[in-house]
């Protein structure tokens, strides 16, 4: 037919620019859209590197550890002041340091600060916990 329009003289039907599937269209539509989300997700990305690198750049060195005193913080008389009733283990042991020795019975935890044997003094303090909560404390006799 096409042939035979040529031969008439007449000219080719005109080509339909629309698709003939109009899903087409909207995946045309959508992968547009992809392309301009994830060129945005880069520049963003990209914004965020920049902004850690320099973080990391300016970052403060860790503060160092406190130098601990040649005298234990069990023979400070203030620190067994703080001690108070329903305080836990790990607040005592804060204040006055890991104890010498400690006795466990069931439930309760007493913990025992005293000079070691070569001390000389009789300087000594204990902590009682019944479940982690300090119920009792001795101080030493300062």
């Amino acid at each position: 037919m096409w042939a035979c329009g040529l031969a008439l003289g007449q000219d080719a039907p005109p080509l339909d620019p629309r698709p003939l599937d109009p899903r087409v269209d909207e995946l045309t539509t959508e992968t547009a859209q992809l392309r301009r989300t994830i060129a945005d997700q880069e520049r963003r990305i990209a914004a965020l590197e920049k902004t850690v690198k320099a973080l990391q750049a300016a970052a403060v060195p860790p503060v160092p550890k406190r130098i601990p005193s040649p005298t234990p913080e069990w023979r400070v008389a203030a620190n067994w002041a703080h001690i108070k009733k329903g305080m836990s283990e790990a607040q005592v042991v804060e204040l006055l340091g890991p104890p010498t020795r400690t006795i466990s019975v069931v439930d309760m935890r007493t913990l025992y600060y005293q000079p070691d044997a070569k001390g000389g003094t009789t300087l000594h303090g204990s902590v009682t916990l019944m479940d982690d909560r300090v119920t009792a404390s001795e101080p030493p006799d300062f």
